[in-house]
C-alpha cells in the first residue's frame, strides 16, 4: 500500500480511484492507522470474502497464513477489469510505470 501512496499523485492525475481491501479485522487496520496514513479508502474483508472471489487469498504457505497476497486490480469506467497483478510472496508488487501504463490506456 505504501508504493501506491508514494505515486498516489500519479492515479489523480490520470482521474483514478484507489480503493485498498484488507483481510484483516477493523480493530486490528485502527491500530494499524493510528500509524499510517493513506489518502485513499482502507476497507475491512475480515470473513475474506472479497479476497477469496477476486482469487488472491491465501490459506496457508511458507510466510503467511489467513491473509491475502499483494494483488493489484485496474478496472475501466465500467467495472471491467482491465488488469491484474498478483505477488507471489508478501513483499511483490506491480511495477508502478505498468500499472500508470494500463491507466494511460484507458483514456485513449
Amino acid at each position: 500500500m505504501g508504493h501506491i501512496r508514494d505515486i498516489y499523485d500519479e492515479f489523480e492525475k490520470r482521474d483514478a480511484r484507489v480503493a485498498v481491501i484488507m483481510a484483516e479485522s477493523l480493530p486490528r487496520m485502527k491500530e494499524f492507522l493510528e500509524h499510517h496514513e493513506y489518502p485513499f479508502p482502507l476497507l475491512s474483508d475480515v470473513r475474506r470474502v472479497a479476497v477469496k472471489q477476486y482469487g488472491v487469498y491465501v490459506r496457508v504457505n511458507f510466510e503467511s497464513v489467513n491473509i491475502s497476497r499483494p494483488s493489484e486490480f485496474v478496472l475501466d469506467g465500467d467495472g471491467t477489469v482491465k488488469y491484474i497483478y498478483i505477488g507471489r510472496i508478501q513483499t511483490d508488487f506491480a511495477e508502478d510505470e505498468e500499472v500508470l501504463a494500463v491507466l494511460d490506456s484507458l483514456k485513449g
